[in-house]
């Protein structure tokens, strides 16, 4: 059965480039069949958790935070952070200071080796918001850059906050370094909570994926489904722009090219005839 005619042209082009981007685990066509018999909201969820392990490039300025790292410790570790600290300066490409799963497990599906499983899920993003980065300078020996050291952030707008400096210990439950990672963690997600004030910080769904990105792939499905009809009367059209304050020469562009787009982790509509994006959505992490 082919699932696919359920879909408007829109939302099949949406989904095949969702589909075509997001790098799976085993790749092969049984996975893509997969993919394909998926519903879209579990596709943008995928999608979703995937893009937000990436840092697009921008030039940032860096700060460390105090409560998880002390003067001595930057001290100690200046010339081992420079090589990260300078690209995030220059807003050069930080994917090679990344977990090399990032560009094989975007999603990892039915038959990938048990090892794989989970390699999908960076759960320190998913729970406490921090990226974490391999840092050591690049040699003929290791190329990579890779070393036992990492360097948890923050990674926002602007600002590459630098909250912990810890090794693959973080990673291993029970051990002395995770417990000490960890109440770092809680400590920099509490940090502006009035002493005394319970919260929750950051729920996670048995999937493995938060709360905020389960809800926001959630609105980018309902609203894909409510508004995607409306897509070909001119009049919604022409009210999109005029809402929007967009100029549009209909004169000159008499028929629209609309498509489904995410631009980061901005959810919304793309009008290829005019180059001009419309925002529906926009993710708590989108940079």
């Amino acid at each position: 059965m082919n699932t696919n005619l359920a879909y408007s042209s829109r939302v099949n082009a949406f989904r095949r480039h969702l589909i075509n981007n997001l790098p799976r685990i085993p790749d092969n066509k049984e996975s893509l069949t997969l993919m394909r018999a998926m519903p879209t909201g579990r596709l943008i969820l995928a999608y979703i958790n995937w893009k937000m392990r990436l840092i697009p490039q921008k030039q940032r300025v860096v700060k460390f935070w105090s409560g998880g790292i002390s003067p001595l410790q930057v001290k100690q570790t200046k010339e081992l952070l420079r090589p990260l600290l300078e690209k995030v300066l220059a807003g050069e490409d930080l994917t090679p200071h990344l977990s090399t799963q990032v560009n094989k497990a975007g999603i990892v599906l039915n038959g990938a080796n048990p090892s794989s499983k989970k390699a999908d899920i960076d759960i320190i993003l998913t729970r406490h918001g921090l990226h974490h980065f391999h840092v050591a300078s690049p040699s003929t020996k290791n190329p990579k850059g890779r070393s036992g050291s990492l360097v948890f952030a923050e990674v926002l707008e602007n600002e590459f906050r630098v909250v912990a400096i810890s090794n693959h210990g973080a990673f291993k439950s029970g051990t002395e370094e995770q417990i000490r990672f960890l109440e770092i963690c809680n400590s920099y997600i509490a940090k502006d909570i009035p002493a005394g004030q319970g919260f929750l910080a950051n729920p996670v769904m048995s999937s493995g994926h938060s709360l905020t990105a389960t809800r926001f792939s959630d609105a980018c499905t309902n609203a894909m489904e409510q508004l995607d009809p409306m897509l070909d009367d001119p009049i919604y059209v022409e009210k999109l722009y005029n809402d929007n304050h967009v100029h549009r020469n209909s004169a000159i562009i008499k028929k629209p090219s609309l498509a489904w787009s995410f631009q980061d982790l901005r959810f919304g509509i793309f009008d290829k005839s005019t180059q001009v994006f419309f925002c529906i959505y926009q993710h708590f992490g989108g940079q």
